[in-house]
C-alpha cells in the first residue's frame, strides 16, 4: 500500500513535468515567427482532445479541424510539431478534467485508444499535407498565395478525410477481427464530424491568410468555445439519461425485491441486480443478528468484520477509498481486507431503529473507481435493500411465530376435540366465512356424515339447513351475517328431526364467538336431545287439559248449585249472614271457574286454537266494571284504586270477556302485592294506529307500589307456573294469571310487558289495536 507521503511525491512529480512541458513548449514556439498561432493552435488542440464526445471506441472531436487548420497555418514541419507537442500537453492535463468526466459517469477512453486515434490523425494529415504540395498547394497559406492555392484546397479535404476513414477501418477490424459492429460503434459520428469540420478548417486558415492575426485569434477562441459548448451539451444529455435509466433500474430492483419475502431470496435478487448494473470484483453483504453476531448470509457463513466495514457500521456513513484515499487507513488504524482491494465503497443498511448489516463493494487495480453516479445508485438501492431485508426478517419471525402458535393451538385443538367428542352434546362451530373449524361425533351425526369429512367445509345450504334445524334463508342469512361481522346475539332454537327412524327432538343453542375487543370470530351451536324432556311437557300439558276439562263440569254444577240453594233457603230472608255465606260460596266458584277457563284457554291460544271473538269496546267502561267487583277486596286491604284515563280513548277491537279476565288478573296480582295503605293507579291512554288498516289503539297501565320485580325476572314472570315472592310477600295462586295475560293480548296482536316504576313498585303495561278501518 502506497503511504500519503508517495502519493503527494507523485502528485508533485505529475505537476512538474505538466509545467516543464508547458514551458519547452512555449521556448520552442518563440523561436519563431508563427509562436502566437502556434500557442493558439496547441491551447485549441488540448481543448479539443480532452473535451472530445464519446462515439464508440473512439471520440468524435474537433480534431480534423485543428488539423487541417494547423496545416494551413504553420505548414508541414509545423503542424507536425504543434500536434506533437498538443498531443503530449493533453495527456499531462488529462487529470485534470478527470472530475468533470466523472459527473457524467464516464471514465474515458484507455490511453491506447486515445493514441491510435492521434496517430491516425498525424498519419492521415501528414501524408494529405505532402499529396497537397506535390498538386501544387503552397504551404502555408499568405495573401500572395491564396488565389493559387484554392483549387489544391479540395484535394487536401478530400485526401485527408478518406485517409482517416481507412485507417479508421483497419484499426476496427485488426481489433475487434469483425466488421458487423463497425457502424455500431460511433464511427458515423466520427465521419459526420470529420466531413463538417473541413469548411471550417477552410476558413480558418483563410482567415489568417487574408485578415490576420486577429481575426485568426477570434476564430480559435470561437472554435474554443464550440467545443466547450458542444462537450456540456453532450455532459447534460449524457446526465439526464443516466438519470431516466437509474430511476428505471431503481423501479425494477424495488419491483423484484417486493415480489418475495424470503431473506435469501432477496439477497441473491439483490447480488444479480449489483453485478448487472456494474462491474464488481467482490460484492459483499454482512448481516448482523440480535444477538450481536454478524455473518454473511449468501455464503451461509459467519463475517469477521475488516477495519472498514467496522467503521460503516458503527458511524452508519459511506466509505469510498481509493488508490489515492486508501493509504489513510493506517492513520485511523482500520483493518484492511485481504487481499487489499484498489477500490472500495460500503453502505450502511439500516432501518429507521438500528444498523442491521453493511454492503460492500470492491474493485482491484487495473479497474475504474466508483464514479458518483455509481454511489448515487448504489445509495438507493442500500435502502430498498435494508427495507426488502427487513420485511422478510419480519416476515420469517413471523411465520416462525406462527408456526410456534399454530403448533400449540393445534395441541389445545386436540384437547379440546377430545373433550368435545366425550360430551352429551354436539357441538358444531363456523368461522367467519361459514367453514365447520369444529365438530364432534353428535353434531356431525346430525349431519349423516363423519367429522374429518365436514371440518374444514363450508356449509351447504340445500343440503346442511334443514339437518341443522335450519330453512335455507335462515342459514344462507346466518352466513351473511358472519361474513360481515353483524352476527345477533345469542338464542334457543328447538326442531325435530328422524333419527335412526325415529322422532327426535332436539335444542338448538348458538351464538357468536367473540375475541377480546367484541370482534365477531366464529358461530357456535350446540345441539341437545331434548326427546324426554318434550315427551314429559306434552304428556304434562295433555293431563293438565284433561284434569282441566274434568274439572270444569263438577265446578259448573257447584255453582249453580250453590246458586239454587241459596234462592231456595233463603227466598225474602232478611239474615245478611246466611246470605253472605251463600254469597260467598259463590264467588269462590265464579273464581274456580275462571281459573279452569284461564287454564283452558291457554291450552287453546298455545295450541292456536283459540277463537277471539272481536267487537267495538270500550276500555273504559270494562275498567269501571272490574273495579266495581275488586273495590270491597281492596278497602278490606286498605288499598287505593286510582283509575284515570284520556277524554280521547278511542274504541278497541277486542273479545270483551278475555279482556275482562286479563284485567282482572292484572288487577289481582297487583292487589297480591301491594301492602297495606298502598296505591294502585290504572291509566288508559290513547296508541298510535298497530298499521295503516288499524285505527288508533289504547295503552293501558297497572302500577303499584309494591316491592317491584328484579330485572332480571321481567321476562319470566309470563312463564307458566311461575311465581316470584317479591318483598316477601306471602304467594297465593297458581302463577297462570300473567301467562294467561300474555297470550290474550298477543292474540289481539298487542303486546304486554313489565318495568319498575320510578317511585318503586311494578307497572304492567300493554297495547291494544283499535278498530279495523274498512277497505
Amino acid at each position: 500500500m502506497s503511504s500519503p507521503r508517495s502519493l503527494l511525491i507523485r502528485f508533485a512529480f505529475q505537476w512538474s513535468l505538466l509545467f516543464t512541458g508547458l514551458i519547452l513548449s512555449l521556448w520552442a514556439a518563440t523561436q519563431s515567427r508563427q509562436a502566437p498561432q502556434f500557442i493558439l493552435l496547441i491551447v485549441l488542440q488540448v481543448i479539443s482532445q480532452n473535451f472530445s464526445v464519446p462515439a464508440g471506441q473512439l471520440r468524435a472531436n474537433l480534431l480534423p479541424l485543428v488539423g487541417i487548420t494547423g496545416v494551413l497555418v504553420l505548414g508541414w514541419p509545423g503542424f507536425f510539431i504543434m500536434t506533437l507537442i498538443g498531443w503530449l500537453v493533453a495527456e499531462l492535463t488529462l487529470p485534470l478534467w478527470k472530475p468533470l468526466w466523472q459527473r457524467a459517469n464516464y471514465a474515458g477512453a484507455p490511453f491506447s485508444t486515445r493514441f491510435i486515434q492521434g496517430l491516425v490523425h498525424l498519419v492521415a494529415l501528414s501524408a494529405a499535407a505532402m499529396l497537397y504540395q506535390r498538386t501544387p498547394g503552397p504551404l502555408p497559406l499568405s495573401p500572395d498565395t491564396f488565389t493559387i492555392a484554392a483549387a489544391a484546397l479540395g484535394w487536401l479535404v478530400l485526401s485527408y478525410s478518406l485517409l482517416v476513414l481507412i485507417l479508421t477501418f483497419l484499426w476496427h477490424t485488426l481489433r475487434f477481427r469483425s466488421l458487423s459492429n463497425f457502424w455500431r460503434g460511433g464511427e458515423i459520428t466520427i465521419l459526420i464530424y470529420l466531413v463538417l469540420s473541413q469548411p471550417f478548417a477552410l476558413i480558418g486558415g483563410l482567415i489568417f491568410a487574408d485578415l490576420g492575426l486577429l481575426a485568426f485569434t477570434v476564430f480559435c477562441v470561437g472554435i474554443a468555445i464550440l467545443a466547450q459548448m458542444n462537450w456540456l451539451s453532450w455532459q447534460q444529455r449524457t446526465i439526464l439519461q443516466q438519470q431516466v435509466n437509474q430511476f428505471a433500474l431503481m423501479n425494477q430492483v424495488g419491483d423484484s425485491l417486493r415480489e418475495t419475502l424470503d431473506p435469501q431470496t432477496v439477497l441473491e435478487r439483490t447480488s444479480q441486480q449489483i453485478q448487472q448494473l456494474l462491474t464488481v470484483d467482490v460484492f459483499t453483504i454482512a448481516l448482523v443478528d440480535d444477538s450481536g453476531q454478524w455473518y454473511e448470509p449468501l455464503r451461509h457463513a459467519p463475517y469477521s468484520l475488516d477495519g472498514f466495514t467496522q467503521w460503516v457500521a458503527t458511524r452508519g456513513r459511506i466509505l469510498d477509498l481509493d488508490q489515492e484515499t486508501m493509504p489513510y487507513a493506517h492513520q485511523h488504524a482500520l483493518t484492511t481486507p485481504t487481499p487489499l482491494p484498489a477500490y472500495w465503497l460500503g453502505f450502511p443498511l439500516k432501518t429507521a431503529e438500528r444498523i442491521i448489516g453493511v454492503m460492500s463493494l470492491q474493485r482491484f487495480a487495473g479497474d475504474q473507481p466508483f464514479s458518483r453516479w455509481n454511489r448515487e445508485v448504489l445509495l438507493a438501492l442500500a435502502a430498498q435493500v435494508s427495507t426488502a431485508i427487513e420485511n422478510a426478517r419480519r416476515h420469517s419471525e413471523t411465520l416462525r411465530l406462527y408456526t410456534l402458535t399454530d403448533e400449540a393451538l393445534a395441541r389445545r385443538l386436540e384437547q379440546l376435540q377430545a373433550l368435545l367428542d366425550s360430551t352429551h352434546e354436539g357441538v358444531l362451530m363456523l368461522d367467519t366465512r361459514g367453514r365447520v373449524v369444529l365438530i364432534n361425533p353428535l353434531a356431525a351425526q346430525l349431519m349423516e356424515q363423519t367429522p374429518d369429512v365436514l371440518r374444514d367445509e363450508p356449509l351447504f345450504l340445500d343440503q346442511d339447513a334443514a339437518a341443522l334445524g335450519f330453512t335455507p334463508l335462515q342459514l344462507r342469512q346466518l352466513l351473511q351475517e358472519l361474513l360481515t361481522g353483524a352476527a345477533h346475539s345469542a338464542r334457543r332454537t328447538r326442531f325435530t328431526r328422524l333419527l335412526q327412524g325415529r322422532t327426535t327432538h332436539l335444542e338448538r343453542s348458538e351464538g357468536p364467538v367473540l375475541t377480546t375487543n367484541g370482534q365477531v370470530m366464529g358461530w357456535l351451536m350446540v345441539f341437545r336431545d331434548v326427546t324426554e324432556e318434550q315427551e314429559r311437557l306434552e304428556w304434562r300439558t295433555e293431563l293438565t287439559r284433561m284434569i282441566v276439562h274434568d274439572l270444569r263440569n263438577p265446578v259448573t254444577t257447584l255453582l249453580s248449585t250453590m246458586h239454587l240453594l241459596g234462592e231456595q233457603l233463603f227466598p225474602g230472608s232478611t239474615s245478611l249472614e246466611a246470605g253472605e255465606l251463600v254469597e260467598t260460596a259463590r264467588l269462590s266458584c265464579v273464581n274456580l271457574l275462571d281459573m279452569v277457563d284461564s287454564l283452558m284457554d291457554i291450552n287453546r291460544m298455545e295450541a292456536g286454537q283459540l277463537i277471539v271473538d272481536a267487537d267495538a269496546v270500550s276500555l273504559s267502561a270494562l275498567v269501571e266494571r272490574v273495579l266495581i267487583h275488586l273495590r270491597p277486596l281492596a278497602l278490606r286491604r286498605q288499598i287505593e284504586l286510582h283509575f284515570t284515563a284520556s277524554p280521547d280513548i278511542p274504541l278497541v277491537w277486542v273479545d270483551e270477556d278475555l279482556l275482562r279476565r286479563v284485567w282482572l288478573n292484572l288487577l289481582d296480582n297487583a292487589l297480591k302485592f301491594t301492602p297495606a295503605h298502598g296505591t294502585i293507579t290504572i291509566h288508559l291512554q290513547p296508541e298510535p294506529p298497530l298499521s295503516e288498516r288499524d285505527e288508533p289503539g289504547v295503552r293501558g297501565i297497572v302500577q303499584d307500589t309494591g316491592p317491584g320485580i328484579p330485572p332480571e325476572y321481567q321476562e319470566r314472570v309470563f312463564d307458566r307456573f311461575v311465581q316470584i315472592n317479591r318483598g316477601g310477600a306471602q304467594i297465593r295462586g297458581t302463577g297462570l294469571g300473567l301467562t294467561f295475560c300474555k297470550l290474550a293480548v298477543e292474540a289481539h296482536r298487542g303486546r304486554i310487558w313489565v318495568e319498575n316504576a320510578a317511585a318503586g313498585g311494578s307497572c304492567f303495561v300493554f297495547t291494544l289495536p283499535g278498530i279495523p278501518r274498512l277497505p
